[in-house]
């Protein structure tokens, strides 16, 4: 059995002790440094690959020589650099001339429109006869024509004829009415204007009217609740001659005629001339009435003439036309 050595059977030095110490501290070390370098190298290559993408090509050093392709790359560059900064300013030069010519300028006092001269007094005053200076003021006299309303007119319509009727409305300027008191008896309008025109001549009394006349405004009867009276002549040719005076202004006449088994003819025509206006019956048997409305206008001095005329009869004594009343407004 070997014997081992005890605890202090072999003193060493200090130095082996501390070269042995060294010698396996440099092999830990020595180990440890070949793994950190290799664990940075595939650090490195990965972080490589990672940026790659997002860094892009790594541009040539500034001391690297120039190649055709890449003065070729920094001439496109450049030229389309270029060519963005002149589009860029033409646009915004564009802009700025459309913005400033749809604003218009400020009215000022070079540039502030001028009325054109007319007859209308500054301040709204009424324009003065002054001539201008240097000119001798001209003489204007006031003019004494009336106004025109309008040239001749005659136009006449048949209107049907009701049951009763108020002269006294009809007739707001004149009316007059005939018989009733006798053949050479007539009424008319108390205050009128007169404008009726009645020649007279041999007449007879009716009352044989299809409608009943009423007024409350005449004379000499001043009212009359209705009547059917009226005066007619007899025979063919035989006529009733009325007139009624023009004023310059638009008139309406009502005549109320009619005709005892004959056929008559209505002749209007203005004093001034123009066309006459003209309506006929048809000769027939029985009494018959109508309302004839005629508008027309005529100058001051002259008339409206009414002819009223029998051109047939049937043969009997008492055929003829009649005559009842006529209004105007």
């Amino acid at each position: 059995m070997e014997a081992r050595p005890g605890r202090h059977s072999a003193r060493e030095s200090i130095p082996a002790r501390l070269a042995d110490l060294t010698g396996g501290l440099s092999d830990v070390t020595g180990g440890l440094g070949v793994r950190l370098r290799a664990a940075a190298r595939a650090t490195t290559t990965r972080l490589g690959r990672t940026l790659a993408p997002i860094a892009g090509p790594m541009r040539p050093p500034p001391d690297a020589p120039a190649t055709r392709v890449a003065v070729a790359r920094a001439r496109r560059r450049r030229r389309r650099a270029v060519l963005a900064a002149v589009a860029v300013t033409g646009l915004v030069a564009a802009l700025a001339y459309a913005a400033r010519s749809s604003t218009p300028p400020p009215l000022t006092r070079e540039t502030a429109p001028v009325a054109a001269p007319g007859n209308q007094a500054p301040n709204d005053q009424a324009p003065t006869d002054q001539a201008p200076p240097g000119q001798a003021p001209t003489d204007q006299a006031p003019s004494d024509q009336a106004p025109v309303t309008g040239g001749p007119l005659l136009d006449v319509d048949l209107a049907p004829l009701p049951g009763s009727l108020s002269l006294t409305d009809l007739g707001t300027r004149d009316w007059r009415h005939w018989g009733g008191t006798g053949a050479d008896s007539f009424h008319r309008k108390a205050g009128g204007t007169g404008e009726i025109q009645d020649p007279g001549g041999e007449r007879l009394e009716h009352n044989a009217g299809a409608c009943d006349l009423q007024w409350t405004d005449g004379t000499p009867t001043a009212r009359q609740e209705g009547t059917r009276a009226g005066v007619f002549q007899r025979g063919a040719g035989k006529s009733f001659t009325l007139g009624v005076a023009g004023s310059g202004d638009l008139r309406t006449v009502r005549l109320f005629v009619g005709t005892f088994s004959a056929g008559a003819r209505l002749d209007l025509s203005l004093s001034s001339g123009g066309d006459p206006a003209v309506r006929e019956v048809a000769l027939a048997a029985g009494d018959r009435f109508y309302q004839y409305v005629i508008r027309f206008r005529a100058a001051p001095g002259e008339r409206l003439l009414i002819r009223w005329q029998a051109l047939t009869v049937t043969g009997g004594q008492n055929d003829g036309v009649a005559l009842q009343a006529i209004t105007v407004s």
